[in-house]
């Protein structure tokens, strides 16, 4: 009984054996290859592309004249805006560096007059600025198709206020230049597209306005908050490779 026994046993061994060593043959060369490589997107490069979003924004009034009673008011305004930018990004391993240059039509104003305060409701008073120009340097860091950036530099903001508080009406149309600073997201696809989101605040510096009436003049302190949504097409070779 005990020969059958031992001889099974051997058997079923020399079986086990026998598979596991086909196995290791089969899976040994499927382990030693490598995965096939992801798409890497390469950011360098020039680029141009069209932005829309939301401007939004605050002017504060400062008289030296009235400041005891109406000083100071604040009028705040907003609305769309749309435009276009240029740029180029330069990457070494996973940081990009860049600069870029846009301009914007922007449609943020309020007609509006706040009651008790030295401009009134009952006069016509329009806030708000009409076109905005920024250039700047930016700074991100990529993993793959995705770049997070920061970016700063200098903004030109055309602004308006029409204001009805004298009999002549007193018309404030400056290009003011200040400071802007942000932050965004953009993803690569499509090749050569990519599509954006960021988020900017534009300082500018106190202004004033010298009213109809001799020796009266208000200073006036602006701030500007934007947000873009845009899509950049690369000039030139594709994105992955």
């Amino acid at each position: 009984m005990n020969g059958p026994t031992r001889t099974s046993g051997l058997s079923c061994l020399a079986f086990a054996a026998a598979v596991a060593a086909t196995s290791i043959w089969v899976s040994v060369p499927a382990l030693a290859a490598e995965p096939p490589p992801l798409p890497v997107a390469s950011w360098t490069g020039f680029y141009a592309g069209l932005h829309g979003g939301w401007g939004w924004g605050s002017t504060r009034v400062y008289d030296p004249v009235a400041n005891a009673v109406y000083m100071p008011t604040e009028t705040k305004y907003n609305g769309p805006l749309a435009g276009g930018q240029l740029g180029f990004n330069w990457q070494q391993g996973n940081f990009v560096l860049g600069a870029e240059v846009d301009a914007s039509r922007a449609f943020v104003h309020r007609d509006t007059g706040t009651t008790g305060v030295f401009i009134s409701t009952t006069t016509s008073n329009g806030f708000g600025y009409n076109s905005l120009v920024t250039g700047t340097a930016r700074v991100g860091y990529t993993m793959g198709q995705w770049l997070a950036y920061a970016k700063g530099g200098v903004a030109r903001a055309d602004l308006e206020i029409t204001t009805r508080f004298m009999a002549t009406p007193t018309i404030y149309d400056r290009a003011l230049i200040g400071a802007v600073g942000g932050a965004g997201f953009e993803v690569a696809f499509l090749r050569n597209v990519s599509a954006k989101v960021e988020y900017n605040y534009i300082w500018l510096p106190v202004d004033h306005l010298v009213y109809s009436s001799p020796n009266w003049v208000s200073d006036l302190e602006h701030r500007i908050h934007v947000v873009k949504f845009g899509v950049n097409v690369r000039l030139g070779p594709d994105m992955f490779r």
